[in-house]
């Protein structure tokens, strides 16, 4: 019989633990110890080695840690986040407040021209708003019963909130690992905001951005905190996905990028090492989103910078404004932001904030593990700037006599929400308990008597859209019941009127291949296949597009006019061509 192949053991290498056999004895296995003498050599088969490699192996093995149990406390947070998301989805569906805003209809209506209607593709998502809130919900605006309640919105503002719930519980422990009702306090600051309950029941973007913003936070003080890199590669993947949210999050990328070398340099790196850290953030966090969108609106509108100064952009949009007494008035602005603050928080949250502000500073010192939240802050100021330049609208009165994107304040919960967990993190341990049961029983009880009293200031801003878009309703409700066939209509200002019949629209993203046929549309309607014309002529958006362009002339002479009111007229076709033949039926 051959021999079995053999291999040596080099005396100098002294193995902790070692299986072995002895050539005049059946193959036995034995464990050599720390206290044995190793074999100077010794003779054993490639099946015994592969035995001693594989024994070492389970070794390590046994020797990791076992897995860590589920955090019961964080999902009971996010469970009580899903109940109340819901809950108030079903509460304001039921009173027909979750459609309302003006810019609801442009969302859903963006999301479902990407997969619904004459033109579909990402050329429909538009230059000018960011693009992932659409693309997430249109994996819901597709179905039409989605699109038209508004839930295809809804359902990725409530993910949205039940992650931004669970991000501040999660961000609340890093300071306080060992206390777990503070994170839960924190989180529930969050959850009980009645205008945010209603927030999250919409199709407005501002949810998916907080959510994201609350990530790239997060992995930034966790990596300020264990050193970790991973963590940091997290958080500027965050904020990338924040980026294409909303523009406030490119300030909030630049805060962040400016926190990286000054965390990295006072958490012990090299120089080295900080330039690659900050390097990373900067591309993965900054340059990927902000270039990537202006490559593409490059591609689409012609010019790098059309969200900035291009057609329906801010600037453009705020240039035709003159009521917005608050630009250039300092006092004005402070006084109408923090208004917005004050209805949409209230004084008792607001001054557990400022508490909690003052035990952070006192207890982190600016700390390199605190700066994350301050770069997160940093955004209420960011809108007092952008408000006081003309940059951006709001209405709060008394400073004005309506209410406009109060909603610019809601993101003060998001850093409010983690200040206050940290107060109470900082107290006595026996007075914790009590302090956590206090702030949420008195923060629900507020909740609660703001809904019973209808006392919701997002609320009053939808009821006040609402009432301005009666006009829209009224000829989208002719649209949908009385016309049929393609429908020429201008988007902007006419969002809610084109939104029962989007699917039939001809506007200025429609395409046929590669050529838009707007600008045919604008000359000859019948030629675009148009055989119903939507125009506005007056109201307090004025004259439209379509108007401008159609009105009175021999354009128009194949159409009759079928609908006169509220500043609108509806045009339908007299002849119908047949084929190419150039003969007509008539209606």
């Amino acid at each position: 019989m051959a021999e079995p192949m053999t291999t040596f053991l080099p005396a100098g290498e002294p193995p902790t633990e070692r299986l072995v056999t002895t050539a005049t004895e059946p193959p036995t296995e034995r464990l050599l110890t720390d206290t044995e003498e190793p074999p100077t050599e010794r003779l054993v088969t490639l099946t015994q080695e592969i035995r001693i490699r594989h024994a070492k192996r389970l070794r390590h093995v046994g020797d990791r840690p076992a897995g860590r149990r589920p955090d019961r406390a964080m999902l009971a947070v996010a469970l009580a986040a899903t109940v109340l998301a819901v809950a108030a989805c079903v509460y304001f569906y039921r009173t027909d407040r979750i459609l309302g805003y003006h810019d609801t209809y442009s969302h859903l209506e963006i999301s479902r021209r990407l997969l619904v209607g004459r033109t579909t593709g990402i050329a429909q998502l538009g230059a000018i708003w960011l693009p992932l809130p659409h693309l997430l919900q249109s994996l819901l605006a597709w179905n039409t019963t989605l699109y038209t309640t508004g839930l295809a919105g809804s359902i990725v503002s409530m993910t949205a909130f039940v992650a931004c719930a669970v991000l501040i519980y999660r961000i609340v422990l890093v300071y306080r690992p060992d206390r777990t009702a503070p994170a839960v306090t924190g989180a529930a600051v969050f959850m009980l905001g009645a205008n945010l309950l209603h927030h999250q029941a919409t199709s407005m973007d501002e949810l998916p951005f907080y959510a994201f913003a609350l990530a790239a936070t997060y992995g930034m003080i966790r990596w300020a905190d264990t050193g970790r890199p991973n963590h940091l590669l997290y958080a500027s993947i965050a904020s990338m996905l924040a980026m294409l949210c909303r523009y406030e999050g490119w300030f909030l990328a630049g805060m962040l990028a400016v926190a990286v070398p000054v965390i990295a340099r006072r958490t012990g790196h090299s120089w080295r090492d900080t330039r690659g850290l900050t390097g990373m953030f900067a591309v993965f966090g900054v340059l990927t989103s902000s270039i990537g969108w202006m490559l593409y609106n490059w591609m689409i509108a012609g010019s790098p910078l059309n969200f900035l100064n291009g057609p329906n952009s801010s600037a453009d949009q705020m240039a035709r404004r003159t009521t917005d007494v608050e630009t250039g008035s300092l006092s004005k602005t402070l006084h109408a932001y923090g208004g917005a603050l004050v209805a949409d928080h209230g004084l008792v949250l607001l001054g557990l904030a400022a508490a909690g502000l003052v035990v952070f500073l006192a207890g982190e010192r600016l700390s390199p593990r605190s700066l994350p939240i301050f770069a997160l802050g940093s955004i209420v100021p960011f809108f007092l700037y952008t408000i006081y330049r003309g940059q951006a609208p709001i209405g709060m009165p008394p400073v004005n006599e309506y209410v406009l994107n109060a909603r610019f304040a809601l993101v003060a919960a998001l850093p409010a929400a983690v200040l206050v967990g940290y107060l109470i993190a900082r107290l006595p341990r026996r007075a914790v308990l009590v302090a956590s049961v206090l702030v949420v029983a008195g923060l629900a009880g507020l909740s609660a008597t703001a809904f019973r009293r209808g006392d919701l200031v997002s609320v009053q801003e939808v009821t006040e859209d609402l009432s301005a878009q009666r006009d829209q309703v009224r000829v989208a409700t002719f649209l949908r019941e009385h016309t049929d066939g393609p429908i020429m209509l201008s988007l902007i200002g006419n969002e809610r009127a084109a939104f029962p019949v989007l699917d039939r629209v001809i506007y200025d993203g429609t395409k046929v291949g590669r050529r838009n046929v707007w600008g045919q549309a604008l000359k000859s309607p019948l030629s675009a296949g148009a055989e119903v014309v939507l125009m506005r002529g007056a109201g307090p958006r004025g004259a439209d597009q379509v108007y401008d362009a159609l009105h009175g002339t021999p354009a128009m002479d194949a159409y009759h006019v079928v609908y006169r009111a509220d500043g609108y007229l509806v045009y339908e076709l007299t002849v119908v061509p047949v084929g190419q033949t150039g003969s007509h039926v008539r209606r």
